[in-house]
């Protein structure tokens, strides 16, 4: 008995050592959504990445990620999750992603996908904006920053939402008004699976400041 006993314990804190190793549902979503920057781009004008043969013209550190998470509240979020969430769990996703979006948080890692991710908040200018000028004498071949949000997740640790941007340092001649920047936004879904993986879900991609 007192060595079944022992070996009981010793179950019991070996499930608790791995428990507290899991890392955070919010921290396993953004590792995929990290993976899946490059899937975001393909389609979004003008870096055209329909096919890997797409944007082979770029310099390699055309594209960059934003080390530092986006915030923000976009009214497009609230359209996004009422449509493609039950009433329950698109409330839960609204106050997940609160009132002024996710805080900011820094990106830990020095790539996402193939692309750099790089200290940029020193050259913001706006909501949406950076000084080109001042970027480019740092980072000379940058023309696109990705940036993310920290995910919303839902009350169970089912679904969760990501908001991604394209901020693009050219601005094509039809847009309008002349004033505002170029952005491409996207929120997209990510659903947990069985295997404890988070697999990308539909996406609504446009300007969703706007």
């Amino acid at each position: 008995m007192r060595t079944s006993g022992i070996v009981l314990a010793l179950l019991i804190a070996c499930a608790s050592s791995l428990v507290a190793q899991e890392r955070p549902t919010a921290d396993v979503v953004f590792a995929a959504a990290l993976d899946n920057v490059l899937q975001e781009l393909r389609g979004a004008p003008p870096v055209n990445l329909q096919h890997p043969r797409d944007g082979r013209d770029l310099p390699t550190d055309a594209i960059v990620v934003a080390r530092r998470t986006i915030g923000g509240a976009p009214i497009g979020y609230r359209a996004f999750v009422d449509k493609y969430f039950g009433s329950v769990i698109a409330e839960e996703l609204l106050q997940s992603y609160g009132d002024s979006g996710p805080a900011p948080r820094t990106i830990d890692q020095a790539t996402a996908s193939r692309f750099a991710v790089l200290r940029l908040e020193q050259f913001e200018t706006g909501a949406f904006d950076y000084d080109w000028q001042r970027l480019n004498q740092e980072y000379p071949q940058v023309r696109y920053v990705v940036r993310l949000s920290w995910p919303a997740i839902d009350r169970l640790g089912t679904y969760a939402v990501v908001r991604y941007e394209l901020i693009s340092r050219d601005r094509p001649s039809t847009l309008n008004p002349p004033q505002q920047p170029w952005q491409h936004a996207s929120f997209v879904k990510f659903e947990k699976q069985t295997d404890g993986s988070w697999k990308r879900g539909v996406g609504r991609i446009g300007g969703l400041w706007n």
